[in-house]
Formats: structure tokens, C-alpha cells, sequence
């Protein structure tokens, strides 16, 4: 019986939208303004963290992975090679989290998800949350959709513990409530999150509210839901 489940936040609770777009649009404007010699290069920053103008893919940088994996990623495309990386590292993550914490922005649940983790917790199941945001930023937008109250359990990327796919947040969950491995269940949109839950043996719910189309998860996940209104079905 399961009694803890682990939630991926972006296009698992909280909708993949245009809001990413416009947090990306401010990070590569500040980019830009400090490093005037990349502007006619956008293209190339967007298509290597898997983004265009319209989608961006379910293998991803932006769906997937940290803040300093992508700025990373950028830095390979500098031309300027006497920057630092440490320091484009750290500007471009400091501008992440100063527009992705914005009181501008609107957060939008994926539909049903307040009611699900409102369901979740009378029936006493631990609910936890992890993602490969910056804290601040998982915090804001889980309150901004009111979510935040019904965690039992964040980790995000804090530059210390190792992020998803390595299971080291998995152990801390289940340690702190003294769970087993088959008491706990995985529910993510990509195939980060299916991999996340293999390193950590627990079982994966795949869901087609964000990233990744049911292709992508057949074969991979135990079990495909719509959106993680449907989770009630499989518990």
C-alpha cells in the first residue's frame, strides 16, 4: 500500500505555459545587456536548452534540468572565452531567480491538482515535491497556486544535494518518514522523473499534462495517467 508520493512540480502540478517563456525572454535580456556580443545569437541560447519560439521538447534542458546545468550550457556557446564561468554560472542564476520569484508572474495549476492534494492529505498520504528549480522559485509558485500547504516535502536545487535523476533526495524523503521503498510512489511528465524514480526503486506515474506525449512514457512508466486528477485510479 502506498502511503508517500513524490510529485514532479512543472507540468505535473503546476501548468507548462508561457510563463517559462517570459522568465526565459527576462534571464537572456539581462544576459544580453551584460554580454552585448551574444545578442545576435538567440537562437542558438534557446535551441540548446530545447526551447522555440512556440514548444520546447520533453528531453529538454528547461523541462529537466537546473538552472546551472542550463547556464552552463550557455556559457559553451560564449565566444568571449576570457569570462569566467563561475561568474556567468552565478549571474545567470541570480537572474533566474529574481524573474522566476517576480509577484508579476501567474502561476496556473494544472486543473485538478489543488483538489487531488486536497484528497491526498485526508486520506493521510505524505506528499512530497521534487524539482529542479531553485528553491525560492518552487516555494513562490507553489504559493501562488496554493499548493504550497499541502506539501510534507520539498527538494529543489539548493547547490548541494545532488538534483533528479540522482535518487539522494529520494533517500532523504523516505528517511525522514521512515517509509519503504514499495510504500512510495513516483509522479512526474518526463523522462527525468522516470529515471529519478528507477535510481530510487520505487514505481513512476507518467502524466500527459506536461512535457512528454504517451509515446515517450509507454514502456517506461508503470502506469500513464491524463494529469494527476486521475491518480485516485491507480492508488
Amino acid at each position: 500500500m502506498k502511503k508517500g508520493i513524490i510529485f514532479d512540480k512543472d507540468g505535473t502540478l503546476i501548468q507548462l505555459d508561457s510563463v517559462w517563456y517570459k522568465i526565459v525572454d527576462c534571464v537572456l535580456h539581462d544576459l544580453f545587456q551584460k554580454y552585448p556580443n551574444e545578442k545576435n545569437k538567440r537562437n542558438e541560447y534557446m535551441q540548446i536548452i530545447g526551447m522555440d519560439n512556440n514548444d520546447f521538447e520533453s528531453t529538454s534542458l528547461l523541462a529537466s534540468q537546473t538552472n546551472s546545468f542550463i547556464a552552463a550550457a550557455w556559457y559553451s556557446l560564449l565566444e568571449e572565452k576570457n569570462i569566467k564561468k563561475g561568474e556567468f554560472i552565478h549571474d545567470v542564476c541570480a537572474s533566474f531567480k529574481k524573474h522566476s520569484t517576480s509577484d508579476d508572474l501567474v502561476f496556473t495549476e494544472v486543473q485538478g491538482a489543488q483538489e487531488t492534494l486536497k484528497y491526498l492529505k485526508d486520506q493521510e498520504y505524505i506528499i512530497g515535491i521534487v524539482t529542479a528549480d531553485d528553491i525560492d522559485a518552487a516555494v513562490h509558485s507553489l504559493k501562488m497556486t496554493r499548493l504550497y500547504e499541502y506539501i510534507d516535502f520539498l527538494s529543489a536545487e539548493d547547490g548541494i544535494n545532488k538534483p533528479k535523476p540522482s535518487s539522494d533526495c529520494y533517500h532523504m524523503f523516505k528517511d525522514k518518514f521512515l517509509l519503504n521503498d514499495e510504500e512510495v510512489l513516483m509522479v512526474g511528465d518526463t523522462l527525468t522523473d522516470i529515471r529519478f524514480a528507477r535510481n530510487s526503486n520505487i514505481e513512476v506515474a507518467g502524466v500527459l499534462s506536461g512535457a512528454c506525449r504517451k509515446e515517450d512514457l509507454e514502456g517506461k512508466a508503470d502506469y500513464i495517467i491524463d494529469s494527476v486528477k486521475d491518480i485516485q485510479k491507480i492508488l
